[in-house]
């Protein structure tokens, strides 16, 4: 497959935007074309159909006011005495040239009526002359319509009779029978098409005419300048592409070199340099972010390897120095030891085992396990000793019952390891907006500054028993992050003592009702 690169992307969305224009012309032109057939074909269709009828002696008003109606454009029956009856339904020809209206301003589209108007400004009145000599008051009104009950769309559109007489297209008509053609007309803004027939019988000219906006293949008029101006856009947009490209391109390449020149040993290597002040160099920094989080990981992992390989060393060394004695002579009484010694070093390390592929899994997430609504409070009170305390209303969390009792007991366990048999356990259940809050506090020395942030570490441990692997706490902040939770310990603040472990779990909505717990004891 063909290789995409940023540079001739950049050159061609110049040449698109340069091209753009002069493309949307040729379109218009080309599309203007077809639609000027199809309005010459409405308007001889109208004209012909209007003629044939009044040949038969139909009503001029209501054939033309049906016909237009019919072919969507306007139609004016002139008679020889000078008399004109009009009906008026052109409007917008297609959906392009009603978005295109809004291109003209606030005066609007240029209309059929405007381009008449434009062909005899001198003519104010709207009445034919029906003399050699009108009097004023003829010349002031509106010309008699030939129904006796026009309809509106006839009597608001009477075109001046001295202008609709003199128009070319009629009397090209009375000459030779019929006329037709297009013209662009209102500076290019409009297209008029015209079919005009002559009515033997009676004399009168049918005139059916049909328009069309051009607010945008007006343009083509001017499509020569346009191309020479595209052919400099064309020019300039080249240089600035090849500007834009160096600029863009050239942090990208030196960003590849450094990222590519740590490879072999990316852990080891030194922070990439910011190659420039904009969002290459900010994706540089989210490389070295992304570098230091695997130097971190890689160290951690190594410390882990370390501790876990110093947790099983003791009790496979103990099984091998048991396996060395019991390849000699023994007595009973070494025997009984020696099975002693293997059945310790087996729960450690199985221990170890089973403890580690417990955190495993909730490191991943705790992949299977249902959840289901938990009672945080009760749970609570089932695992602390009856001589700690345990306060808080009932707090429903959606948790995986088994992981959330076990990492639970753990911190528990801890607290009371710490606080030592006189020492005393407090657990306070309370509910924030969206979060269940436990605190487990204890009264016991706290933990020193220095361990704070390797509280969680694994196979850390310095409880005063010597007990434990080292991966309960661990265990515990991970399976409440695979809930979405989190864990977070601190010292009790002066002149206070102990350490306190903050939980937070997402709460289960208001409308849950968890069963009421029995806390009575059991017989």
């Amino acid at each position: 497959m063909k290789r995409r690169t940023l540079r001739g992307r950049t050159y061609a969305v110049v040449l698109a935007v340069a091209l753009f224009p002069l493309a949307v012309v040729l379109i218009a032109d080309r599309s203007g074309d077809g639609e000027t057939s199809q309005m010459s074909r409405a308007a001889a269709d109208a004209a012909a159909a209007v003629a044939a009828d009044l040949e038969r002696g139909a009503d001029p008003p209501a054939t033309a006011e049906r016909e237009a109606a019919s072919h969507r454009v306007r139609i004016l029956v002139i008679t020889p005495d000078g008399h004109v009856s009009a009906a008026d339904h052109d409007g917008a020809t297609s959906l392009r040239d009603r978005i295109g209206d809004a291109l003209f301003g606030p005066e609007g589209a240029p209309t059929l009526r405007a381009f008449d108007e434009s062909r005899a400004p001198q003519t104010a009145t709207l009445t034919p002359p029906l003399s050699p000599s009108p009097s004023p008051a003829q010349t002031a009104t509106l010309t008699p319509p030939l129904s006796p009950s026009p309809s509106p769309a006839q009597t608001a559109t009477l075109t001046p009779a001295l202008a609709a007489a003199s128009w070319p297209e009629v009397r090209r008509a009375r000459e030779t029978g019929h006329d037709a053609g297009c013209v662009i007309a209102l500076s290019g803004t409009l297209a008029v098409c015209h079919s005009a027939a002559l009515v033997n019988a009676k004399g009168a000219v049918v005139l059916a005419q049909k328009s069309s906006p051009r607010a945008i293949r007006a343009l083509s008029d001017l499509r020569y300048p346009l191309l020479k101006l595209t052919l400099y856009v064309l020019v300039v947009g080249a240089a600035l592409a090849a500007w834009l490209g160096r600029r863009i391109l050239s942090p990208v390449e030196r960003l590849r070199g450094e990222v590519l020149d740590r490879v072999g040993d990316p852990l080891r290597a030194p922070p990439i340099p910011r190659v420039s002040r904009d969002e290459i160099g900010d994706l540089g920094d989210a490389f070295n972010t992304l570098l230091t989080a695997l130097v971190h990981k890689s160290r951690a992992n190594e410390a882990f390897a370390a501790d876990l390989a110093h947790e099983l060393k003791s009790p496979i060394a103990a099984l091998r120095a048991a396996t060395d004695a019991l390849s000699g002579p023994v007595d009973e009484a070494r025997a009984r030891k020696l099975a002693r010694v293997v059945g310790d070093s087996t729960a450690r390390l199985d221990a170890v085992v089973t403890r580690f592929l417990e955190l495993a899994r909730a490191e991943a997430g705790l992949p299977g396990e249902e959840r289901t609504p938990v009672d945080l409070t009760a749970l609570l009170r089932g695992l602390t000793p009856p001589r700690f305390e345990v306060s808080g209303d009932p707090t429903v969390v959606s948790a995986a019952a088994g992981p959330v009792e076990t990492a639970f007991r753990n911190i528990v366990e801890n607290a009371a390891s710490f606080a030592g048999e006189a020492g005393k356990v407090t657990v306070r259940v309370s509910r924030e907006p969206l979060a269940a809050v436990v605190e487990i506090t204890d009264s016991g020395p706290g933990i020193p500054p220095e361990n704070l942030p390797r509280v969680f570490d694994r196979f850390f441990t310095d409880r005063p028993d010597g007990a434990g692997t080292g991966l309960g706490l661990s265990y515990s902040k991970a399976v409440f992050e695979a809930h979405g939770g989190s864990i977070h310990a601190e010292n009790a603040p002066p002149p206070a003592t102990g350490a306190v472990f903050t939980v937070r779990l997402p709460a289960v909505s208001h409308d849950f009702h968890a069963p009421p717990s029995d806390d009575s004891p059991r017989t």
